[in-house]
């Protein structure tokens, strides 16, 4: 499933990065908007109905997933001046906070005891309001994605709250891991680094 994260982002952005996901997609990839200005949920149902694709909306509070589910790639046509009407009311801005994790453990010194409180931080995590807007790991902090990490539930977790996750590319090929990483977005060097420069705050456990 390829995430398109749009919170915090004002007209014409939103559209510009829902055309984006959808065109990076591959061709039977699901793709899920995340949203939280009514306006831009507005203007990009009206773009995928106009376009003709196919989508789902759920709504818990102030936030909504738009899910595209597609059989074939399509021509995604933008006119931004089109689909972009003024928001009137803007939602607050929300805080855009990064959590980068680096190793598949907490601290150094002893990595038994590390692994434990990576574990305890995930749990904790979860619980936090509002929850990170990502999570990106890099280094062996990869292989806490996995299907068999102890804190994947957490992570999966965090997924249906809202929280995008990214997954450093070249850090999976480099532990061979790449068929055990059910969950989350491929990231590569650049993505990673506009995420960390784009962030009003940086959790690094």
């Amino acid at each position: 499933m390829k995430i398109v994260d749009t919170r915090g982002l004002t007209c014409p952005a939103p559209l510009i990065k829902t055309r984006q996901g959808l065109t990076e997609a591959a061709a039977d990839e699901t793709v899920r908007v995340i949203i939280d200005n009514k306006t831009s949920l507005g203007n990009i149902k009206r773009y995928l109905a106009d376009n003709k694709v196919a989508f789902t909306v759920t709504e818990e509070g102030d936030v909504a997933y738009i899910t595209v589910t597609r059989g074939e790639k399509a021509v995604m046509n933008l006119n931004e001046t089109e689909y972009c009407t003024p928001d009137i009311t803007p939602l607050p801005r929300r805080r855009n906070t990064v959590v980068a994790i680096t190793s598949d453990k907490m601290g150094s010194g002893d990595d038994e005891l590390g692994a434990k409180l990576i574990n305890t931080f995930f749990r904790t995590l979860v619980m936090v309001e509002p929850v990170p807007a990502s999570v990106v790991f890099y280094n062996s902090g990869v292989k806490l994605a996995m299907d068999d990490s102890p804190v994947y539930e957490y992570i999966n977790e965090l997924q249906a709250k809202g929280t995008a996750i990214y997954i450093c590319t070249t850090c999976i090929n480099h532990f061979n891991i790449r068929d055990r990483l059910p969950s989350g977005s491929f990231s590569d060097m650049y993505q990673i680094l506009n995420l960390l420069r784009d962030a009003d705050h940086i959790i690094s456990p």
